[in-house]
């Protein structure tokens, strides 16, 4: 008959102390049968299979399946005292340091374990009237709108090709490797590629403008990038392989090719929109001005949450079983992070884990909740924006469908939607509860005030 039994010691508000006591009555049954099970899977020299005597298996394997059923049931029922008190936690618990176990894993015996638990403190969300923010609505300026128009007209333009090399030009050049006596490597690299100026500093760009089609140049061609994968693609070697590259190379400029802005007219317009959407320069800018607008606005929201988040934080009283949670972080994951290194990372964690418990209380005192449809919907609109990002034409509504039911069998990826509609919810509710000031600010002391903020 079981004696199992399991108590609690409340250490203080947020730390407690659970004891479990194993009696041989609960744990011997589980072991018998499982030492049975191995006999009948044991294949063992000088016995048929499914013949070995428990015995044997017993004096061979005893004290080892006896520690993991011991184990499996502690874990058991540790969680389910926990659930049963509705205890809430934070971590998992953790075998008490201070109280050693008492447990014979050679002869059944009565066994003693204790575990310390991090407890969740309870907290107290005060919203009242000093829970203000200002709210910036973002213009855009002259020079936004030029750099825009700008930008345009490099994308619609096209690439012209000339003979001699200046800033910004993209250009094809043929690679000869080169022994340290400046002759040809026999065997060598060779290879033709391009290289825009653009991402190219110092003195290699210097010695290469003003040069012309045909010309050669000896150069290092570890001067064109600080990334070896870039290195590499750019001589058609592996990573490996260019390990063993010569650093001198003679180049040769086969192609320069100069980007032409293509003129903002009427032509340019049609191009860009057939259905006549945009006809003139004036039309342009508004649909530079509408789209800036609901840019800035997305810019507005993150600064304002940005802004609650930190003023929660700062003014919600979060109290934390520290030591327990340091004691319990050296403990997860792969790769165990030691004292010294929790102690460090330690403040970022701990406001994660206070804005997650802010989140949480909100969400179970406002009832907040994601429906099934709410998530369809929000993998709908994110599969839709990636179509937008990589230029694609919106897909049907049947294939929509398909794509969003596959999606929905893709669990990581449907916990991160859940927990992104739950956020949007959260975030949502704090900002109808604020009181915000409407600020209209230009887009580059928006920008300044944030850079002051962020240094």
């Amino acid at each position: 008959m079981s004696t199992m039994n399991i108590t609690k010691e409340s250490i203080d508000n947020l730390n407690a102390r659970v004891t479990i006591k194993l009696a041989p009555a609960d744990y011997q049954p589980q072991v018998e049968k499982t030492l049975k099970e191995q006999a009948r899977k044991a294949n063992m020299p000088g016995f048929r299979p499914g013949k070995v005597p428990v015995g044997v298996v017993k004096k061979m394997y005893g004290p080892s399946i006896l520690v993991d059923e011991v184990n499996k049931m502690l874990g058991e029922k540790l969680y389910e005292y926990i659930g049963n008190e509705k205890l809430e936690i934070l971590g998992n618990p953790l075998p008490s340091e201070d109280v050693k176990p008492i447990a014979d894993f050679q002869n059944p015996a009565d066994m003693e374990f204790t575990y310390d638990l991090g407890l969740a403190p309870k907290i107290d969300l005060e919203l009242g009237k000093k829970f203000k923010f200002d709210y910036f609505k973002i213009e855009a300026t002259d020079k936004d709108i030029e750099n825009s128009l700008e930008n345009i007209s490099k994308r619609t333009g096209e690439m012209v090709e000339h003979d001699t090399i200046a800033d910004e030009d993209l250009i094809k050049v043929q690679w000869v490797e080169l022994n340290e006596d400046g002759s040809i490597k026999e065997g060598g690299v060779m290879n033709s590629s391009s290289v825009s100026l653009d991402n190219l500093k110092g003195d290699v760009k210097k010695s290469l403008i003003g040069k012309k089609l045909k010309e050669n140049l000896t150069v290092d061609y570890r001067d064109f990038s600080e990334n070896e994968t870039d290195l590499a693609a750019m001589l058609a070697v592996t990573t490996q392989e260019l390990q063993n590259v010569n650093g001198s190379f003679k180049i040769t400029v086969e192609k320069i090719q100069r980007l032409k802005a293509a003129e903002l007219n009427e032509e340019t317009f049609k191009k860009m929109y057939p259905d006549g959407s945009v006809t003139s320069l004036d039309q342009m800018k508004e649909k530079i001005k509408v789209d800036y607008a609901a840019y800035f606005d997305q810019e507005s929201d993150k600064k304002l949450k940005n802004d609650i988040v930190i003023d929660l934080l700062k003014n919600t009283k979060v109290d934390l079983p520290d030591e327990f949670l340091k004691r319990w972080l050296t403990t997860v994951g792969e790769n165990k992070s030691t004292k010294e290194q929790v102690e460090q990372e330690y403040p970022n964690y701990r406001d994660g884990l206070k804005w997650q418990l802010i989140q949480n209380k909100i969400i179970r005192d406002k009832d907040i909740k994601v429906e099934a449809d709410e998530l369809k919907a929000g993998i709908r609109a994110q599969l839709l924006q990636q179509f937008a990002h990589y230029g694609m034409q919106q897909a049907d509504d049947e294939m929509m469908d398909d794509m969003v039911n596959k999606f929905m069998k893709r669990e990581d990826e449907v916990r991160k939607m859940n927990n992104q509609l739950y956020d949007q919810k959260v975030m949502d509710l704090f900002r109808s509860m604020a009181t915000l000031n409407e600020k209209k600010v230009t887009s580059e002391k928006f920008y300044e005030m944030a850079s002051k903020e962020n240094s």
